[in-house]
């Protein structure tokens, strides 16, 4: 029997005609400074608007008062002057389109799912959630209870007040990595709702803001709806950002251990401050770690750790990255009378990929991996707009696609062997456990 049209046309795989790059990638600036990239993809007929401006945790400068920008984004669709907290949600549901705002430590980003006839009106939105919130008093304070609440459920989980630990040991408290960006209940509750209007008018503003249109609508067309929701947004100075400080290297061994009553895990954080995924060692460095602690079922320490000796219930290694130096970090889950031993056979893991090239195969295997995924993740318009954004922020060139395969192929054995033995130490970390 034939399929009919709808069938057909839900059977289909949202693929670009090629890979996003500088040739089908068009660029607009507004007069303002809003940076505006349109890919087109009409495969099919929803639209994902990604972007950010530059308001984050690393503006909030005031130590009582952590967790101020997370608050503000949270608080941004609690009413504009137009819309109330109802009228925000019944007009997203009712076209059956999402809206979101969030904070990091650099930026603000926000995020669209829409078909592409309802896109003016989400980007209309979207222009009175982020330039004209009201930020009603009540509404504020039933942000504030659920952040609050959020805060108190954090203090159960053994993984999260691990991590707290380690970047409380990895980074000097004059760095913004060494607090949680999500704040503190002593914080949440002496933010004013001053503060929030005050963080909102210093350093909400469309200069080096970045808008990417991704779907069902030509270019032109997207660069007119965000320029009728965002082109008379006047440029204001914004308050100057503190520079970043440099994380110094881990110098000797520390351990910090919460203790958690009633508790049968202990989570594990081995590691210290690392590069940014700007740094050239950056791809080297992923791809080496991959055959670490990733690939597969936890590439070489799943092997060791979890399947050889059984010793852990998931074990793993990460380098954070973004715009400034994250942590690299092992971290694992375990019953808690076999820590020292899980740390023994995983750091002797470290030094095997430190003195010993890794095999041929197992290069090959990730090689193969990394370019064979990255097609995978854009199937959808998110994750299209998700790698446009990140060519942009990290300065990569709107080309890095269409190179990316060959300098995954570049890599050899010796750079494998040169960055573990550069990024990797098995001599100074800190540690952080968390359980019973």
């Amino acid at each position: 029997m034939a399929r009919s049209k709808i069938d057909i046309a839900q059977s289909k795989l949202i693929k670009p005609v090629s890979v996003p790059n500088s040739a089908n990638i068009a660029q607009f600036t507004l007069d303002n400074g809003i940076k505006v990239y349109a890919y087109e993809n009409f495969a099919s007929p929803a639209i994902t608007v990604n972007g950010y401006l530059i308001a984050g945790s690393l503006d909030a400068t005031d130590p009582a008062k952590r967790g101020l920008a997370g608050f503000v984004a949270d608080c941004l669709t609690r009413g504009t002057e137009r819309f109330s907290y109802e009228d925000i949600f019944e007009q997203t549901e009712s076209i059956g389109a999402n809206i979101s705002v969030s904070t990091g430590t650099f930026t603000t980003g926000f995020f669209i799912k829409s078909l592409a006839e309802d896109v003016p009106t989400m980007l209309d939105l979207l222009s009175d959630v982020l330039r004209r919130p009201t930020f009603p008093r009540a509404e504020v304070e039933k942000e504030r209870q659920e952040w609050l609440t959020g805060l108190q459920e954090r203090t159960n989980s053994t993984s999260t007040m691990a991590g707290l630990a380690f970047h409380e040991m990895c980074y000097p408290e004059s760095h913004p990595f060494h607090w949680s960006g999500e704040g503190y209940p002593e914080t949440a509750k002496a933010i004013t709702l001053k503060d929030v209007r005050q963080f909102h008018r210093d350093f909400y503003a469309p200069k080096d803001m970045v808008i990417v249109v991704v779907g069902a609508m030509k270019a032109e067309a997207a660069r007119d709806a965000v320029a009728a929701a965002f082109g008379d947004w006047a440029t204001v100075r914004r308050s100057p950002r503190p520079e970043m400080p440099f994380a110094p290297a881990i110098t000797e061994r520390a351990h910090r251990h919460i203790t958690m009553p009633g508790k049968s895990q202990t989570n594990i954080l081995l590691g210290f401050p690392s590069l940014p995924t700007s740094h050239p060692d950056w791809l080297a460095c992923a791809l080496m770690d991959s055959i670490l602690g990733q690939f597969g079922m936890y590439g070489r320490l799943g092997i060791s750790v979890r399947k050889e000796e059984g010793l852990v219930y998931y074990i793993g290694t990460r380098f954070d990255g973004g715009p400034a130096q994250g942590p690299w970090y092992l971290y694992a889950g375990t019953n808690p009378s076999t820590v020292n031993r899980v740390i023994e056979v995983a750091l002797q893991e470290v030094e095997r990929i430190q003195q010993r090239k890794v095999t041929p195969r197992e290069l090959d295997d990730n090689q193969h991996y990394f370019t064979g995924i990255m097609p995978l993740q854009m199937e959808t318009n998110e994750g299209i707009a998700g790698q446009i954004i990140n060519m942009i922020r990290y300065n990569r060139g709107l080309d890095y696609l269409l190179e990316y395969p060959d300098r995954v192929n570049a890599i050899t054995l010796a750079d494998i062997q040169r960055v573990a033995q550069h990024w990797l130490n098995v001599e100074t970390y800190v540690l952080a456990t968390a359980g019973p």
